[in-house]
């Protein structure tokens, strides 16, 4: 990884961006989301422990939210992650 790349941690969603003309919100929020079950074709980004894990969409998820799958793209492979293991994820 690139040491000069680094991420800051996702915006809670009652964090407010800067507003740009028109009044409109010119950053985009993120929420966080325990609701994994209702997450299957959304775009989402994981965290382990503050750290940056992955982004890519969710293809598929457990009906009691503990696990979700991040689809293969390009040449990564399809993701499985747990709540239980510590990971948050954030839309």
């Amino acid at each position: 990884m690139d040491s000069q790349a680094t991420l800051d941690a996702p915006r809670a969603a009652s964090d407010l961006g800067k507003v740009g003309k028109g009044g409109r919100d010119t950053k985009k929020t993120l929420g966080l989301r325990a609701d994994w079950g209702r997450l299957p074709g959304h775009t989402v980004e994981v965290w382990l422990l503050g750290e940056h894990v992955a982004s890519g969409v969710v293809d598929q998820a457990t009906e009691d939210d503990s696990v979700l799958w991040i689809a293969a793209e390009g040449i990564s492979t399809r993701r499985i992650f747990d709540k239980s293991s510590g990971y948050q994820i954030w839309v």
